[in-house]
């Protein structure tokens, strides 16, 4: 059933107080920039989460941190400032901040310093560096006294670095449509069948997802979202079955190519209504990740890249490509596939006037989960699934295999 505008609207719209983006401020750390851009008393970056323009600084003494972008004195932007031990300093007037970004020193003013610093507002966020990523909790904490919520411990963040890679790019699309392609294994074999045959070592399970498109789709509900299986009859009395989870917000945690193969975790974080940041992180939990065609990314801040152009020419897609049997026409990389699709869909998608099929059974739980979530944080809740007791981020387990039919497909869960 397609969406009323209304919900359409408090689904994606993240800016200027929506609920969407008031929900997630308080009860997610969000992903900022890879661990490796930071350069301990190097530059601080300018990052825009959820319409919100921050920088994010590594000290000298190698903490992280994060802070409004606009130094509260005269606005100029602190990522001009100087980076010192305990925080940044505007190269305007002086005023230092330290890595919450409350006001340390402010040198022009005449009077009693220390108790001027105190009484200048500002907003008080937190910072973690954790598994190639600097994560950052920008909830209501003002006054000091907030408390950050449960750190999201996924399978990949507790990692060596030789075990993951991280990469992000930034979309000019709504972050919604990122979340529901994650989830979405029907386009698998048909936007990304010639991907998957071109990156298909030996033993690459995905390769039998392309013997029978539409998959029988098996859903469970879990604490922090749910986890599905979708079923294909692969032949001789076999299902190749692969185990995706959703982890709210915006995590989906994609099974791997095969036994003992690493695997992936794409998330869709929301720049402003109009913009996400795609992140990739490749990981493998039993030995190095090795060389791969995310690990090996030249710029973990621009990658996967998006189509070479623009709607006038179809996003740059390769016809000629084409006609010598590429699926799509844009052989730069499975993410490449899928932004094209995304900026087809335009900015943010009109969910009113879809048509949708049996396939889209994972995504409609995806906008089900997200809506819930936010009905409740407009009633004066904690979503349920941000604070569930049963919550343990580190028991999700992705995972793909072929079953005799009729098998149970919890049992490859079980024997991960």
């Amino acid at each position: 059933m397609p969406l009323s505008k209304e919900d359409n609207d408090l689904l994606t719209r993240v800016e200027s107080g929506a609920p969407m983006g008031a929900m997630i401020r308080q009860h997610y750390w969000i992903p900022a920039i890879p661990s490796s851009k930071l350069e301990a008393g190097g530059r601080p970056f300018r990052v825009r989460l959820l319409g919100v323009d921050l920088v994010v600084v590594r000290s000298p003494d190698g903490q992280v941190g994060v802070l409004d972008e606009r130094c509260p004195h005269r606005r100029a932007s602190l990522a001009l400032g100087r980076n010192e031990d305990g925080g940044v300093r505007c190269i305007y007037h002086g005023w230092k901040l330290n890595l919450r970004g409350e006001v340390t020193e402010a040198p022009n003013h005449a009077g009693d310093q220390q108790q001027f610093c105190k009484h200048v507002r500002v907003n008080r966020h937190h910072a973690v560096d954790r598994g190639g990523i600097v994560w950052a909790w920008i909830g209501d904490g003002a006054d000091g006294q907030g408390q950050p919520p449960r750190f999201p411990d996924l399978p990949f963040v507790d990692l060596p670095e030789h075990q993951r890679s991280v990469t992000s790019v930034e979309v000019p699309t709504n972050w919604v449509q990122g979340v529901e392609a994650s989830m979405d294994s029907s386009h698998v074999s048909v936007l990304h069948a010639s991907t998957t045959q071109l990156s298909a070592g030996g033993g690459n399970e995905r390769l039998l997802m392309n013997r029978a498109i539409a998959p029988k789709l098996e859903f469970e509900e879990r604490p922090y979202g749910y986890r599905y299986a979708a079923v294909r009859q692969v032949g001789d009395g076999q299902v190749y079955a692969r185990v995706n989870n959703f982890v709210m917000p915006w995590y989906g945690i994609i099974c791997p190519p095969h036994a003992g193969g690493p695997s992936t975790v794409f998330f869709s974080v929301p720049v402003d209504d109009v913009t996400h940041r795609a992140w990739f992180v490749h990981f493998n939990p039993s030995q190095p990740l090795g060389m791969t065609n995310m690990s090996s990314s030249p710029d973990v801040w621009n990658f996967p890249p998006l189509p070479p152009a623009g709607p006038a020419d179809n996003w740059g897609q390769n016809r000629d490509l084409m006609a010598r049997g590429h699926a799509t026409g844009f052989p730069q990389h499975l993410g490449t596939e899928d932004f094209a699709m995304f900026l087809s869909q335009g900015p943010i998608v009109d969910r009113t006037d879809e048509q949708l099929c049996s396939a889209d059974g994972a995504v409609l739980r995806v906008r089900s989960a997200l809506l819930k979530a936010v009905r409740e944080f407009q009633a004066g809740k904690t979503p349920t699934l941000a604070d569930n007791p049963a919550l343990d981020y580190r028991q999700i387990r992705s995972v793909g295999g072929v079953l005799a039919e009729g098998t149970d497909w919890r049992t490859l869960v079980e024997t991960a």
